[in-house]
């Protein structure tokens, strides 16, 4: 059989497709299709055709590396040798935070990794996982999630990259070039996921419709594919479980086909979320039965069908009854067939188990955990106690009580697709229906399926907690005391008092507040754990409420994964620290930045809102809101956010071209200074805002971002060059479009911290770019005397000179047409420049009024005498007054 065409890896892998698909029986095509899910079903003994794909077979077996990669083997000998055609299987697992099994690294959660604002620390840390999966056998890791979060209640915002479409592209570019680049004899593929909307769903509940228009869809959830398509290389795709205008995207030709395939440039394989095929018949009614939902998944694109039970029988008879087509199950066949061929599995198929590790978690892998958990810390809020920041710990500190329920509990800083998350909660599930459990174990399992009956049931790598880490840190002359206060979830508050006696004795408390992640059941957060409220779950609130009445300093550390509705947080507590789920080497992470080793610089990717009513609120809103009638405020921590023991400076931007052609790019250069004594990154972000266009734009995106190491006293230049593309459109008739006009740039250290401004216009006719348009901006950094000694004369942030503008401006002019002004915008600016937050969204609101209008409506708080000094500021010389 050797020398048949498709065993000829010399041949191109379209004809080896070919010629395989034309030698198969239905029942092998039909086989191709399957994707049984390894925890329920046998995977391991195949049928006589095989199966297409495997997922969690090694996961689920609990064991060692190598004992789990002999398994893995010898499910491939008995496709290879056992099945006519020796079709090797497709061994999957999921990955997002390492690779799901025994003994591999746990990294931070992807909600964390986006707070490193560093693309190319999560590309080395898909390089580190992809190359585990090598090692073991698995060729398909179901990750990394592409979704924009958009609302804090869902709650697999954890699972995500944040809220801003470019920052989630660029993090799962970044994944998917590490993941699939990692081995170059053994290939592996990544999985974007959830195509596509997922994460819009109404009210943030799993798996609800999402109400969205082609333009929302294109310009928010399919950009970050697009980036890890095009710019990644992504071969893998699973769509979301929801339907979008009443239409369920696994059984949509429109978003699979036309969209995925035909729009973005998806080549690969795309596989159904488990179960999802079935929903099309007894979730959204699109399909009359079982056979219907198979042939609608197939017809609109699904290749694989990920199931809990093995579909290929189905497959078999919707084609046999012409429910289906054998035409469109070749489609899929063959796309899966491709899928296998373009990994070398046909040439491949095992690994070599001498070569597999003992652990997955070596010193180097746990270094790499840390840095991304060290650099993922985010300090929220540090306001002084008694005259002195609280943070760093002072070295006279010698006291320390740690107080919380996610202090010293593994299961706390870990997210929901982890191996000890997961598939504890697996073993719990088979132990409460296992008729053979013990009665005591039997009891102890059933019907107990909150946050806080989550417990580690398996083995897998040591996990640092946070009173680890603090008491590691501390050392023998300091003493640290430990007290849980209370549970996750429940209302028991015997645990206050014990907790507030620790405080009271110790100089400092730190209190580690948060969630349990899980999925469906054991947490408070996760795959079907959504909130009404985003609040802290149980009573931690009061127990950090009652530690502060203590009088003690008091640091509270979020070990999370759903954004939180903090503002009475803020309000009474001095420092605030966010982790999200740290994973492994959380503890560490965090003590090395409570005891000033680390300077924080991870930054929020998505805000933590003031009430989970004003959801959903992304940045771009919140640079337009008005206040509701109960709150000054929507937004506690913005997007973006992010404190330092250091302090960071901005200054002197400089626009290349004041005019730029709509197919040209915008080079923005501005310098960034470490102004304090303390060596620190800062995470540079640069947003835009293209004014008028044919549709509504959003108020501020974010164009360029890069996160930057500057020594005490060091500057550096930076240089943004910016593709107009960046501010393309999506027109229904013509596609995306770049349009003339009014381009202006926000330059800081958080979408509500931008000091800097610039502007462009764009000339030229409309550009359409095309699907093949740069998805990038570039950032490039010199800290050389030369560069920042060559800053131009006439910056944007050059110094306002009354008198030498000739055009006028007047009190009749609008809000709007003064802040545009070159002269009246530096004025106003000033004027409003002691205010808290942006002046433009301050003024936003009365961007139509004149300031005359302005004055009248103000209620005092612009009078009139204001606005005479402004027009005497920006008053117009004459140039025939200039000459004398």
């Amino acid at each position: 059989m050797d020398h048949l065409p498709y065993r000829d890896a010399s041949l191109p892998v379209q004809e080896r497709v070919r010629d395989l698909l034309g030698r198969m029986t239905l029942e092998e095509k039909a086989a191709q299709t399957a994707a049984p899910f390894g925890s329920a079903v046998d995977v391991h003994t195949p049928p006589d055709t095989g199966w297409g794909g495997a997922v969690a077979a090694l996961c689920t077996l609990g064991l060692p590396p190598r004992e789990a990669a002999a398994r893995g083997n010898e499910l491939q000998r008995k496709h290879v040798e056992e099945t006519r055609l020796g079709i090797p299987v497709l061994l999957a697992e999921e990955a997002l935070i390492g690779l799901k099994v025994r003994d591999a690294t746990t990294f931070p959660d992807a909600i964390a990794q986006a707070a490193t604002w560093e693309p190319e620390l999560v590309e080395e840390m898909g390089r580190t996982i992809g190359t585990q999966m090598a090692r073991l056998g698995v060729r398909q890791a179901l990750s990394p999630l592409a979704d924009v979060a958009r609302d804090p209640r869902w709650g697999r915002v954890e699972e995500t990259y944040g809220e801003d479409p470019y920052l989630v592209g660029s993090m799962a570019a970044g994944y998917v070039r590490g993941l699939q680049n990692a081995d170059d004899e053994f290939p592996i593929m990544a999985t974007l996921k959830h195509f596509v909307g997922y994460s819009a769903s109404e009210g943030g509940r799993n798996t609800q419709p999402a109400q969205l228009g082609p333009r929302e869809l294109r310009e928010i959830h399919s950009v970050p594919f697009e980036m890890a398509i095009r710019a990644g290389g992504a071969r893998g795709v699973m769509p979301s479980y929801n339907d979008i205008d009443g239409v369920p995207v696994t059984g949509s030709k429109a978003h699979l086909t036309r969209l995925l395939r035909e729009e973005l440039g998806f080549d690969g394989l795309v596989i159904s979320d488990l179960g999802a095929v079935g929903h099309l018949h007894t979730k959204h009614g699109t399909a009359e039965g079982t056979l219907q939902a198979v042939a609608q998944a197939v017809r609109a694109g699904i290749d694989l069908d990920l199931d809990n039970k093995v579909s290929s029988d189905r497959v078999i008879e919707a084609v046999r009854t012409g429910v289906l087509s054998e035409g469109d199950l070749d489609r899929a066949v063959a796309n899966v067939l491709r899928a296998k061929f373009r990994l070398g599995l046909f040439e491949r198929p095992y690994v070599d188990l001498d070569a597999v590790p003992e652990t997955f978690d070596s010193a180097e892998e746990r270094a790499l955990a840390r840095t991304i958990a060290e650099k993922a810390v985010i300090l929220l809020q540090n306001r002084p106690v008694d005259g002195s920041r609280l943070l760093p710990l002072a070295a006279s500190v010698k006291s320390i009580a740690v107080i919380g329920p996610n202090a010293h509990r593994p299961m706390g800083q870990l997210g929901n697709y982890s191996y000890q998350v997961l598939d504890s909660m697996t073993k719990r599930f088979a132990l409460a229906a296992d008729p053979e459990a013990k009665p005591e174990d039997a009891e102890e399992f059933a019907g107990k399926l909150g946050a806080d009956e989550a417990g580690l049931l398996v083995e897998s790598v040591p996990v640092v907690t946070f009173l680890d880490g603090i008491r590691r840190r501390a050392g023998d002359d300091t003493t640290v005391t430990y007290e849980p206060g209370c549970q996750i979830a429940t209302d028991d508050r015997s645990g206050f008092d014990a907790a507030v006696r620790a405080a009271s004795a110790a100089e400092v408390a730190v209190v580690v507040v948060g969630d349990q992640s899980g999925i469906n059941a054991f947490g408070t957060v996760g795959e079907g754990l959504d909130s009404a409220e985003c609040a802290l779950p149980g009573v931690q609130r009061e127990l950090v409420e009652a530690v502060v009445a203590t009088g003690t300093p008091t640091i509270v550390v979020l070990s999370h994964g759903r954004p939180y509705v903090l503002g009475w947080m803020a309000d009474r507590v001095p420092a605030i620290v966010g982790s999200f789920f740290g994973g492994e080497e959380a503890g560490n992470a965090v003590a090395s930045v409570l005891f000033g080793d680390v300077n924080p610089a991870g930054r929020l990717p998505i805000a933590l809102l003031g009430s989970a009513g004003a959801a959903p609120f992304p940045y771009w809103a919140a640079a337009r809101s008005t206040p509701y009638v109960d709150t000054a405020s929507p937004v506690v921590f913005p997007f973006g956010h992010g404190l330092s023991y250091t302090d960071f400076e901005y200054r002197d931007l400089a626009v290349e071209s004041a005019e730029v052609s709509t197919d040209g790019a915008i080079q923005l250069s501005f310098t960034v200074a470490n102004v304090g004594d303390v060596d620190g990154d800062e995470v540079v972000q640069v947003y835009g805002q293209d004014v008028i266009g044919r549709t509504t734009r959003r108020r501020r995106v974010l164009v360029a971002f890069r996160r930057i190491p500057l020594a005490a006293g060091a500057a550096t230049r930076v240089t943004v060059d910016v593709p107009t593309i960046m501010f393309a459109l999506w027109d229904a008739d013509e596609g995306w479009v770049v349009e003339p006009g009014l381009v202006r740039f926000f330059v800081g250290g958080s979408s509500a911290a931008t000091p800097l401004r610039g502007r462009v216009t764009l000339i030229g006719k409309d550009h359409l770019p095309g699907p093949d348009r740069t998805m990038f901006s570039t950032v490039s950094v010199d800290g050389s005397e030369a560069a920042l000694a060559s800053v131009r004369e006439g910056t944007e942030s050059a110094t306002l000179v009354a008198g030498t503008h000739s055009t006028p401006i007047t009190q009749d002019n609008t809000v709007l047409e003064w802040l545009e002004h070159p002269i009246g915008g530096q004025a106003l600016r000033a004027m409003f420049a002691g205010v808290d937050g942006d002046v433009e969204d301050l003024l936003e609101p009365a961007y139509g009024l004149t300031l005359t209008q302005m004055v009248a409506f103000s209620g005092g708080q612009f009078p009139q005498s204001q606005l005479d000094e402004l027009l005497a500021r920006t008053r117009v010389v004459p140039e025939a007054d200039r000459r004398l």
